[in-house]
């Protein structure tokens, strides 16, 4: 398959951690920013995180609602088309760039979830927010569920959406292909993956809001060796969430459904969903269905 502009094939994107990107690539629409929201910058670790707020100011007296982006992607193509318009309708809704995606620039040093959960921590704090309801899909998935054990007391309820606690809970092909990207998928994998034209979208929605628009390449490859390299959540950590948490993928989703279950099984208040005919991606696209899941998971089990 021959590589895009910045010879970045799909096999090369995959590996880099686009597959644990936050939605199908598409022009922003749906929100615009108005006099109900805004952006700004937050200063953590030497770093300045970006961050939108919608539906109202964060600082209000209702629980926000913190959407948190998958790997290589951008507020505006994880979050503008659907999910922002449809909880900014009834709740605040903070979304958050994590390091080296859109807005927010690099830092030295390596490159670790850890720290994704430092800087999330860290843009709350700034705000003045003292609890949220955190929405994190992939890679956002990974860091919500860090939050809710490095810091519980920010964390009102976790959806973790498409997310592992561990990279072998992904399909045993994919999870080969994340420690090595040099592999090549299976044909049965093709599907799955991201177009050449999603990568494309991705590429020009970091291009138009980075401050290094030449990076794309070099974060593709910093997050890979990031989540190559990542532990993951132990089983004991999972045991020690004390926060309502809504886990959803899809039937055809990058993670296994028998992974999720085991999550769900060790998660002490967690929810299981499987969406019928979804995948990693299309799961994004299914918000009419997440969202009342997500204001759910604020009631007690039936």
């Amino acid at each position: 398959m021959s590589p895009d502009r910045g010879g970045c094939s799909r096999r090369a994107a995959l590996g880099a951690g686009a597959l644990l990107a936050a939605g199908l690539a598409g022009p922003r629409r749906g929100w615009a920013k108005g006099s109900d929201s805004g952006s700004g910058t937050a200063p953590v670790d030497g770093l300045q995180v970006y961050y939108e707020w919608h539906g109202g100011a964060p600082d209000g007296g209702q629980v926000p609602i913190v959407l948190l982006h998958g790997g290589a992607l951008t507020i505006e193509i994880a979050f503008a088309a659907d999910l922002i318009p449809r909880f900014a309708r009834t709740r605040p809704v903070i979304a958050i760039e994590q390091q080296g995606h859109g807005h927010t620039g690099d830092r030295p040093g390596p490159m670790t979830i850890d720290r994704m959960v430092e800087d999330t921590a860290g843009v709350l704090a700034h705000l003045g927010v003292r609890q949220a309801d955190l929405f994190g899909h992939s890679l956002g998935g990974m860091i919500a569920t860090g939050m809710a054990i490095r810091h519980p007391s920010l964390v009102r309820s976790a959806a973790i959406v498409s997310a592992p606690s561990v990279i072998e809970g992904f399909l045993p092909d994919l999870a080969r292909i994340q420690r090595d990207p040099t592999l090549v998928p299976p044909p049965s994998l093709v599907p799955l993956l991201p177009t050449e034209a999603d990568i494309a979208a991705w590429r020009a929605s970091f291009e138009r809001s980075a401050p290094d628009p030449t990076a794309f390449d070099r974060i593709l490859g910093r997050l890979n060796t990031m989540l190559a390299q990542w532990p993951g959540w132990t089983e004991a950590e999972l045991r020690a969430i004390r926060v309502p948490v809504l886990l959803a993928i899809g039937d055809t989703d990058f993670v296994r459904v028998d992974h999720a279950a085991e999550m769900a099984r060790l998660i002490p208040d967690a929810r299981l969903a499987v969406l019928p005919g979804t995948t990693h991606f299309g799961i994004m696209k299914r918000g009419a269905w997440l969202e009342p899941m997500v204001e759910a998971r604020l009631q007690p089990a039936l």
